[in-house]
């Protein structure tokens, strides 16, 4: 299998096996040292395993000037209990930064049109290049994002571009050209000793193909991780900021949190949705809010395509198409033209998920052209990997 983009891999890894381990019970999340298990909808003071209502973690966490609200990417319920947080602390205090891992920090532009109403979803899908630069289904972050547009809130964008990361992992932070360097973070520190370790657990859980010196691996986290910190500490400054990211770039605090707080001295809390069948150490965040498990059909569908928008909206490009995926497999091949899907016309990446990612059917008649020649192609979907 072909190098995972860092950006991804990392991410993947760090919220899945490297942050928990997998328990017996389907239907809890434990504590380590705890006897009692918790049941989903519960909120825990993970220090003291303390249940706590929802009145009770806001009280808490709006006495703070940064929330961190964590996320396995792909797990709708803790895309649910992002949205329910921030409408909270927006219904109290009116506006805030909203600080985003799924946006790159040179996108800031067109995240500011989209806030001013000069975008619409397709255009912002297309300005932020998000088949590529984050891959995983716009439709868990829709209505968080729709939320944020409706309520007039600054989005900043905090990630780095997921190719700088990559070649870190590869080749080590020395092997960056000066335009390279100047896009992440001015200060990486790569002294914390608790985070190497945690890093090192991931990387040695997981086959790595290309990457295999772990101190470019460490060198790579590291410079995501201040990277984001950088973006939020900058766009700080006097206003209140909730973060949403990956559960891996906020447990134990080693990755933004504590990276923000040496730049800023701004205080924070941090919120982690845990799904049931985990088992997570006390120190590991401030809340634990356990979800359902996610399920198998709530997996993004499977298509197996690399998109690009083409202007003039007739259409839109294949750039690459997966060995073995259902697209190839239905003779889709790169520099087809995607015309339609079961008749209705493609023009932009929203189409596309409209007709596929929030669809239930199994098969899918793509209207391709090729050299001129229109084909009609049929797709059997079927559900991704976690892997893909």
């Amino acid at each position: 299998m072909p190098i995972i983009a860092a950006s991804i891999f990392l991410c993947l890894c760090l919220t899945g096996c490297g942050v928990m381990q997998k328990i017996r019970i389907p239907t809890e999340v434990r504590i380590k040292g705890i006897p009692n298990g918790f049941e989903p909808g519960t909120i825990v003071r993970a220090k003291t395993a303390q249940v706590v209502s929802l009145e009770q973690l806001l009280a808490d966490v709006e006495t703070a000037r940064v929330v961190y609200i964590g996320e396995v990417h792909n797990n709708s319920a803790h895309h649910d209990v992002q949205l329910k947080i921030l409408k909270a602390l927006v219904e109290r205090h009116g506006g805030l930064l909203v600080g985003m891992e799924m946006f790159e920090a040179s996108h800031q532009d067109v995240l500011d049109q989209w806030r001013q109403d000069t975008l619409d979803e397709n255009s912002l899908l297309e300005g932020v290049d998000w088949e590529n630069t984050w891959k995983f289904d716009y439709g868990l972050y829709r209505p968080i994002m729709d939320f944020i547009r409706t309520k007039s809130l600054n989005v900043v964008g905090l990630n780095v571009p997921g190719p700088i990361v990559e070649k870190v992992a590869r080749k080590g932070l020395s092997s960056l050209a000066d335009d390279e360097r100047s896009q992440i973070a001015r200060q990486i520190d790569t002294s914390h000793e608790a985070h190497r370790a945690y890093v090192r657990k991931a990387f040695e859980d997981h086959e790595l193909d290309e990457i295999q010196e772990f101190e470019f691996f460490y060198q790579a986290q590291c410079v995501w991780d201040d990277s984001m910190a950088e973006a939020v500490s900058q766009a700080l400054d006097k206003a209140r900021m909730v973060v949403l990211s990956g559960n891996g770039h906020i447990a134990y605090n080693f990755g933004i949190p504590d990276r923000v707080y040496r730049r800023t001295r701004a205080s924070f809390r941090t919120v982690m949705p845990v799904a049931v069948g985990t088992e997570v150490e006390a120190d590991m965040a401030d809340y634990i809010w356990v979800t359902p498990a996610q399920m198998p059909g709530k997996r993004r569908r499977f298509v197996g395509v690399r998109l690009k928008v083409i202007d003039g909206g007739k259409g839109v490009l294949i750039e690459g198409v997966i060995e073995e995926s259902p697209a190839a497999l239905a003779g889709i091949k790169p520099q087809d033209i995607l015309l339609a899907i079961d008749g209705k016309p493609i023009s932009g990446l929203v189409d596309v998920h409209k007709a596929v990612a929030e669809s239930k059917q199994k098969s899918y008649l793509f209207e391709v052209k090729r050299q001129g020649e229109v084909l009609e192609l049929v797709v059997e979907i079927r559900r991704a990997n976690p892997e893909e």
